[in-house]
């Protein structure tokens, strides 16, 4: 019982070294939200395609 306890610690230890997936997380987003900041507006004016018509029908004589 003793050596699963040190076994515990150790891995505890481990992982408290290492930051957490939601601080690294957290993080990257402070960097994505500088890196928005920074970045100049640009905008592009977008144009619309031309309405297709429709052929006109053509009527038949005869």
């Amino acid at each position: 019982m003793d050596t699963l306890h040190s076994v515990l610690r150790s891995f505890g230890a481990e992982t408290k070294s290492a930051p957490d997936h939601l601080t690294v997380f957290r993080e990257f987003l402070a960097h994505l939200d500088q890196i928005q900041r920074k970045a100049p507006v640009v905008k592009s004016p977008r144009q619309k395609p031309p309405a297709r018509r429709k052929p006109a029908k053509r009527s038949r004589k005869g």
